[in-house]
């Protein structure tokens, strides 16, 4: 009878878990209404309707360049019905159905993408966001865009405070009256340390050796050891992966797959483990190319590898490297907001709205990237690979080739999805962003003036990709350094100082704590831009080792801890959640993967109808390596609010839904893998205790009270008793009943959240 009630839940589970990952997508891409429409309906209606239906031509009587226009509608009638997509005129036009009088655009069908797009926006109301009436003026002071400087540590009289951090901290404590509450337990330091650092929980040895350990550098050696363990690059990989938008697809009409998108990934890995400088680490995504020209043959393929961040972009269409000017914008779309926390892109079609960015700014940098050879993974009308790197450095391939049959030298040589160098050149602004029309005026590759009214060196037939990445550590670094700084932080307390931690400009959110930002900043660049410096400094401070503890009159002052006189409490992400299940079932593979188990090449005929769509590849390795679709959502990623592959992605979501409860209740993963602890519980020990004693040092991380001890054996005795009655065999009952009750330790808060 259990069994059979299992399976229904189960099947009834996942029905409703696609029903609701279904809605998801639906309505995610209008979550952010104005984003939303600046990246995906401003660029299709200035491309592709405002030359007709703009003002110059209001052509049938309809403008589509504003939303007076875009409401008012036209000779044939209203071109719109908010909330209708379905019987809205312009959809109808655009979709091309086969009654519709009218066919838009008329000469080149939009792309399924765009259709969908412009479907979802009607259907959400067809929002047009307000905007200024005209540019910030170049010259207005903003804290981002000022030098960094030198930051004086203020003393406290408590003496509570004893590191820099805290000191910051402090001050604005004492202004508001905050008291901190008292630090945290060892159990709870340790439990929330391990899942900072490498995403998985101490096991119970580790936990003992911990209390054990009364030295004043014992916390301190844990963070040694954790930084040091190949675990760590796992885990904060995927916080940079999440700004660049990694999949293993293309992002075309019909999602291509890329065999070759993992060694970026692991390229990412690497990089944090060996804590490359995060100035080097820029260098090489940006223009690690250039550097491999003159570098060790054996660093070759690892810097080629590493462009991966630009090639990373999402494709569009049906052709190859078609619309490339979307290609680079996407370009622009991360690498403004991840390192700069700028959103360039918004001067794509016009001055933007609301910094002091230009169109000519925009193109300025546009020309970096219109100088650079993306590679093409496949697409509908073109299916196969074309202009992969290689991994082979130049003298290494001369000699291949003269060894090879000259009928097929491209053969045997493995490449990347990376990027290379094309003839450099400087692009003239584009009139509404369309690249067909130009306004007549070049703009010279560059960075925004408001940040270096300086021209670039850029010599003479290179892209200026290598002088960015320079830029950006150099003369930018008061940019780049709070950027990184503040994400390292807010990696850590699950809150930015800034707010808004991918928008630095007038419409971000300022600092909570401007001089604690500084400090980082200049603490990074100090270290040598050593990530794992900044980690150490953070993590043994005082204000990180604060509990969780509430405080009445604290909160009465500051209810969002936005002084931080508590640790906030945090919800495991996806990938822990998944990883420390795998780790106490018994089947977490600590091996790195290597390729996912793509279709055969040649057996690939995905279309826009019929997509790539292998989103569930089963793996036990860690999540960081799960195959990641761009257009199709990975059913347990989207559940528990992993990051969207087709934006970059600053802080993730954190809803709580019920659909994750009955995911940790009924899922056949989670049956798996309680059932797997319970053996493992079952066969290590003989008494019920001791079982119970295991279970709750795996996963909570601390021993369980007496209380709990009974009301887990009474629980464990009653459900013995049912099972017998229901007449199923005495060798299963025992290993039935603690895979029960390990289910409900898996579905408690304190399994979910760390404190």
């Amino acid at each position: 009878m259990i069994a059979r009630t299992v399976r229904f839940f189960e099947r009834t589970l996942f029905a409703a878990v696609f029903v609701f990952l279904g809605t998801v997508r639906a309505s995610k891409a209008t979550d952010d209404d104005e984003t939303f429409f600046e990246t995906r309906i401003r660029p299709v209606l200035a491309s592709s309707c405002i030359e007709c239906h703009g003002p110059k031509k209001a052509s049938g009587g309809l403008r589509l360049d504003s939303q007076e226009g875009v409401n008012k509608g036209g000779d044939s009638g209203l071109a719109i019905e908010p909330g209708n997509p379905h019987t809205s005129l312009l959809v109808r036009a655009v979709r091309r159905d086969a009654d519709a009088e009218i066919k838009m655009p008329p000469e080149k069908p939009l792309s399924e993408q765009a259709v969908e797009d412009l479907t979802r926006w009607i259907e959400a109301g067809a929002k047009w966001p307000a905007s200024l009436t005209a540019p910030i003026p170049s010259d207005r002071r903003h804290w981002a865009f000022e030098p960094l400087k030198p930051v004086e540590l203020p003393e406290d009289p408590t003496l509570w405070a004893t590191q820099p951090i805290d000191r910051l901290i402090a001050v604005a404590q004492r202004e508001n009256g905050l008291k901190p509450v008292p630090p945290a337990s060892k159990l709870s330091l340790l439990r929330r340390a391990y899942f900072d650092l490498i995403g998985l929980p101490p096991t119970p040895e580790q936990i003992d050796a911990f209390l054990k350990d009364n030295s004043p550098n014992a916390f301190a050696d844990v963070v040694d050891e954790l930084l040091s363990s190949p675990r760590y690059g796992e885990r904060w990989a995927r916080h940079w992966l999440d700004l660049v938008r990694y999949a293993d697809t293309a992002g075309d009409n019909s999602d291509y797959p890329i065999p070759q998108a993992y060694l970026y990934r692991d390229y990412v890995i690497d990089a944090f483990n060996a804590d490359v400088p995060y100035d080097r680490f820029l260098h090489e995504q940006l223009a690690g190319d250039l550097i491999a020209k003159d570098a060790p043959e054996s660093e070759y393929a690892r810097l080629v590898i590493a462009t991966g961040f630009i090639a990373q972009s999402k494709r569009i269409g049906t052709r190859e490297l078609e619309d490339m000017h979307l290609i680079i914008e996407d370009t622009l779309s991360t690498l403004g907001p991840a390192i700069m926390g700028l959103s360039i892109r918004c001067a794509r079609c016009h001055d933007h709205k609301f910094d002091p960015l230009t169109m000519e700014d925009y193109y300025g940098m546009y020309g970096f990237f219109a100088s650079t050879q993306y590679p093409f993974a496949g697409a509908e009308e073109v299916r196969k690979q074309t202009k992969f790197a290689s991994l082979i450095s130049p003298k290494q391939m001369r000699e291949k080739q003269a060894s090879q049959d000259k009928e097929d030298p491209l053969a045997g040589i493995p490449t990347a999805y990376a990027v290379g160098e094309l003839k450099p050149v400087d692009v003239p602004i584009q009139t509404n962003g369309n690249p067909h029309t130009s306004s007549g005026v070049t703009a010279r590759r560059g960075i925004p003036k408001i940040l270096d009214a300086d021209p670039l060196a850029i010599p003479s037939g290179a892209s200026g990709r290598l002088e960015l990445a320079h830029w950006l550590t150099n003369k930018g670094n008061f940019l780049t350094a709070r950027v990184m700084a503040n994400r390292i932080w807010q990696n850590h307390f699950g809150k930015s100082i800034v707010p808004t931690p991918s928008d630095y400009g007038f419409r971000g959110s300022p600092p909570t704590h401007p001089e604690l930002l500084d400090w980082l900043a200049n603490a990074l660049i100090e270290s040598g831009w050593s990530i794992k410096s900044l980690h150490r400094s953070i993590m043994l401070s005082n204000t990180y080792q604060l509990s969780t503890d509430g405080d009445a009159k604290n909160f009465q002052v500051d209810s969002g801890n936005i002084h931080y006189w508590r640790f906030d409490r945090r919800r495991l992400d996806a990938e822990s959640l998944r990883d420390t299940l795998l780790m106490l079932g018994g089947s977490l593979n600590l091996s790195r993967p290597g390729p996912h188990p793509f279709p055969e090449p040649s057996k690939w005929r995905y279309t826009a109808h019929h997509q790539f769509n292998d989103v569930c590849y089963p793996s036990d390795h860690r999540s960081v390596y799960l195959m990641v679709q761009r257009l199709h959502a990975h059913p347990y990623l989207s559940l528990f609010n992993g990051a969207d592959p087709s934006l970059s992605t600053p802080i993730r979501d954190s809803s709580t839904v019920s659909m994750q409860a009955l995911y940790l209740l009924n899922s056949a993963f989670v049956h798996q893998k309680a059932n797997g602890f319970a053996n493992s519980l079952l066969n290590a020990l003989n008494v019920s205790q001791d079982r119970i004693e295991s279970a709750y040092l795996h996963v909570f991380g601390r021993r369980p009270t007496d209380d709990e001890v009974a009301k887990c054996t009474a629980f464990i005795d009653r459900y013995v008793q049912s099972l017998e009655a229901e007449g199923v065999p005495i060798d299963r009952r025992e290993v039935e009943a603690w895979s029960s009750l390990v289910r409900a330790l898996f579905a408690a808060n304190e399994f979910f959240y760390v404190d």
